[in-house]
């Protein structure tokens, strides 16, 4: 893992405790989406519930931009998406690049993706305009 990548993936890791800490109020740093509705029975499932299984789907599939763009087609303004999302940039930040680029994502979509999403949701984790690393 090169300078870069090892950056990106501690602010990917510090961005998410953000959202636990501030967001949900949560001391610990990981963000897991569960499942509202009843396994068992589809029509208990949520819009969400369903959209984090699909997105699983994908990324045990190693389909991680399609998952990405499914994603961001599904925005709802909600607490509960935001927990959505911040998983699934977390899911996509544990794998190894080699993974990540096995499946044509770099740990820099991962990063760009997160700051934009939760921007669109209303919470401003690229506090300090990271975003832009030109200059890196």
């Amino acid at each position: 893992m090169g300078f870069q990548d090892d950056w990106m993936l501690r602010q990917i890791e510090m961005m998410t405790r953000f959202v636990a800490n501030v967001v949900f109020g949560k001391k610990e740093s990981d963000i897991q989406y569960e499942i509202t509705g009843d396994m068992e029975n589809s029509d208990s499932l949520t819009p969400t519930d369903l959209l984090h299984i699909k997105l699983m789907e994908m990324i045990r599939e190693g389909r991680f931009g399609e998952a990405e763009d499914l994603l961001f087609d599904n925005i709802v303004y909600s607490d509960k998406y935001i927990e959505l999302a911040s998983d699934f940039y977390q899911r996509l930040n544990l794998l190894s690049d080699e993974q990540l680029e096995a499946g044509g994502f770099s740990r820099e979509e991962i990063y760009d993706g997160y700051i934009e999403i939760m921007a669109l949701l209303g919470v401003p984790i690229d506090v300090f305009g990271q975003a832009d690393r030109s200059e890196y």
